[in-house]
């Protein structure tokens, strides 16, 4: 939890003059309650920024919620989200753990290449498939 949080808090650092920034995770209503508290300590700098951080939850997640939670992280009641669900990634993970009996012997610099290899690939089939 906390290097993703270190992660996400460098990342943001460039977006401080967007208007607007989605995150969405399975969880975002609890993970938003402390998020003011974790930038105000870890990344004063850019603490203003969570201003215009709008947390959601992916619509494949939303239906183990609370009613409220339904409503208030909903995609669906954003504007400017359309019918996005955002969970483009996790439909490769089935698949991607495949690949762990032949990768787990690489060194690193092949097991990432072998990797990226794979989510190419995953990503070409996406936008074929995106045509039928």
């Amino acid at each position: 939890m906390a290097l993703r949080r270190y992660t996400q808090g460098r990342s943001l650092n460039g977006a401080k003059y967007f208007r607007r920034i989605v995150l969405t995770y399975d969880v975002a209503c609890q993970y938003q309650a402390n998020l003011q508290k974790h930038f105000n300590t870890s990344f004063l700098d850019i603490a203003d920024i969570i201003n215009i951080i709008v947390c959601l939850v992916p619509k494949m997640h939303l239906d183990g919620h609370i009613e409220r939670c339904k409503y208030e992280y909903s995609l669906n009641y954003v504007k400017g989200m359309g019918r996005s669900h955002r969970e483009g990634i996790e439909p490769s993970w089935a698949e991607t753990k495949q690949s762990g009996g032949s990768t787990r012997q690489m060194n690193h610099g092949h097991h990432h290449d072998k990797l990226n290899d794979f989510h190419n690939f995953w990503n070409w089939l996406k936008a074929e498939h995106m045509c039928k």
